[in-house]
Parts: structure tokens; C-alpha cells; sequence
């Protein structure tokens, strides 16, 4: 059972992550799909801007709440991500709100035992961001099924879709977990690594099918990465949990995801330098940087539930 202080951190540090993270999916949808399909453009907008909104109350109510080292391990922001925005702004035309990003580097550090109206208000946020999130879920899965029909066009991968969906339906679980006050438990441990493993899993895919392929060195790359995902995730799937595996798959885990974190941060060095080309926009690579980020801080964390049990 979570108490106040619990409550509110993790509530913070999980909705700074994955709101921010919406909001480039949002983001995503908003500039794949031509423009006869207005509609489905104005609807992710729409949905981008209620992410800010919250995202800007929830910015306001963080200081004193979330300790330093977690507000400095890049799971929110990088040092590229103020620049890959306002690159994506100008490629792409869209308004992307790059005061919530100056405004989140400049958050207070603190571990503070939150006031009574401040639980409530998180309360009130975290079901505010639910139906969020389910208007979300059900907008992109609207998308799924007209791009199966033949009936719509984007310009990403249909299957980048259903990872933008399940990846949300994991916040809106950990939301719901928040919300009931429930703290992490062994099992939920093991599927949230064995979830997390496949979804850089296809972030790793994504990125071999986005980078120009005269860059054979990084599209190598990132098909190793992919394998070494895939088979980890396998690994999850089909190992008899006891304490000790568990605590060597979070141990290789960390090891892979810290060998892409570097991968990634070369690829964003590369790309803002102009050295490269990708086929989507810059943010999609420093939300993945993030994605990875929250991985290892997990991971870590994990490692702590480990040596207690």
C-alpha cells in the first residue's frame, strides 16, 4: 500500500513520462497522414493539446516532489529533446508546446510529504489523464482498423500503431494501480521487463525501417538490437520464474538496454548535426531515447524490490 508521499511520486514520475509520450504519439499521427484525411489530423492535435494541458498543471505541481536523481536520469527529458522539438516544428509545421520542456528542466528537486490537497488533486489528474489516454486508445484503434480496410493511409507502419496502443493501455494500467494505492509486486515486475523488452523490441525494428538504408552500418545495427530484444523478451515468455532468474533477467536487461541508450544518443548526436536521415520526425528518436531511459530507471529500481525479497 502506497502511502501520500509514494502516491505522488510515482504518479509524477509515471505521468511526466508517459504523458509526455502521448503527446508525441499524437504528435506522430499528426503529421503521417495526408491531407485529405483532415479529420483524423484535427483529432490528434486535439488530443496533443490536452496532453499539454495537463502536462502544464502536472509541471506546476512537481516541485519539491520528485528527488534530483530521478529528474536527471532523462526520462522525461534528454539534452536533445528541446532541440529535436523545435527542428520537428519546423519540418513539419505543427505548434508544439516547447515551454512544457523548458519548464520540466527547470523543476524543482525535493522529496516532500504532499498536503492532503495535493493527493486529491493527482487523484483527480490521474483519472482526468485516464479517460485521456482511452479517448487515445480508441482514436488510434479506429486508425488500425480503417488502415486494415484499405479505407486510410499513414506514413508509418501499421504495426507502429498497435505499439502506440498497447503501450498506452500499460499507463492507463499503472494509473489504475496508482490510483487504488497498490505498490509493485514480483509479478507485476516480471511483466512489466517482459513488456518493456518487447516494446524497444520494436522501437529497435522501427528505427531499421526509418533510417535511410545508405547508413548500412546503423541499420545493421538496430537488426542486432532488434534480435537481441526479441530473444530476451522470449526468454521471459518461456522461464520458470524463481527469484534468482528473475534477478538475471533484469541484470541482462540492463546490460542490452544500456548498450541502446548509447546507441540512441548517437543516432540523436548524428541526426541534429545533420549527419543523417530518418523518414519520420525527430522527436519519435528522443521519445525512444526516453523510452529506453525509463527502461534502465525501472530496471534499477527492480534490482532494489530484488534484494528484498
Amino acid at each position: 500500500m502506497l502511502n501520500d508521499q509514494e502516491f505522488v511520486q510515482e504518479s509524477l514520475i509515471t505521468n511526466l513520462y508517459y504523458l509526455r509520450t502521448l503527446r508525441e504519439y499524437c504528435a506522430r499521427i499528426q503529421v503521417s497522414f495526408p491531407l485529405k484525411f483532415e479529420e483524423y489530423r484535427k483529432k490528434s492535435e486535439e488530443l496533443a493539446k490536452r496532453c499539454e494541458s495537463i502536462g502544464s498543471r502536472l509541471i506546476n505541481l512537481s516541485d519539491g516532489y520528485i528527488p534530483e536523481s530521478i529528474l536527471e536520469s532523462g526520462i522525461f527529458t534528454t539534452p536533445y529533446t528541446l532541440e529535436a522539438e523545435l527542428l520537428t516544428e519546423k519540418l513539419f509545421d505543427i505548434d508544439i508546446n516547447t515551454d512544457l520542456t523548458r519548464e520540466e528542466l527547470n523543476i524543482k528537486p525535493g522529496s516532500n510529504t504532499p498536503t492532503e490537497e495535493v493527493v486529491l488533486e493527482i487523484e483527480n489528474i490521474n483519472r482526468e489523464i485516464i479517460t485521456l489516454a482511452n479517448d487515445f486508445v480508441e482514436f488510434a484503434t479506429n486508425i488500425s482498423t480503417d488502415m486494415k480496410d484499405q479505407e486510410l493511409f499513414a506514413f508509418y507502419y501499421k504495426s507502429l500503431n498497435n505499439y502506440m496502443i498497447e503501450e498506452i493501455k500499460v499507463y492507463i494500467y499503472n494509473l489504475e494501480r496508482l490510483n487504488q494505492k497498490s505498490g509493485l509486486n514480483p509479478s507485476f515486475v516480471s511483466d512489466l521487463e517482459y513488456w518493456s523488452n518487447s516494446f524497444l523490441y520494436g522501437i529497435s525494428t522501427f528505427i531499421r525501417g526509418e533510417i535511410d538504408p545508405v547508413y548500412i552500418d546503423i541499420f545493421n545495427e538496430a537488426y542486432n538490437f532488434s534480435e537481441e530484444f526479441k530473444n530476451i523478451a522470449l526468454e521471459y515468455e518461456n522461464v520458470v520464474l524463481t527469484p534468482e532468474n528473475q534477478k538475471n533477467m533484469t541484470k541482462n536487461s540492463l546490460e542490452l538496454a544500456r548498450r541502446f541508450k548509447t546507441f540512441l544518443e548517437s543516432l540523436m548526436d548524428k541526426l541534429l548535426k545533420k549527419e543523417i536521415y530518418f523518414i519520420s520526425a525527430p522527436i519519435t528518436k528522443d521519445n525512444a531515447l526516453t523510452a529506453v531511459n525509463f527502461f534502465i530507471f525501472n530496471l534499477l529500481r527492480n534490482q532494489e524490490i530484488e534484494k528484498n525479497l
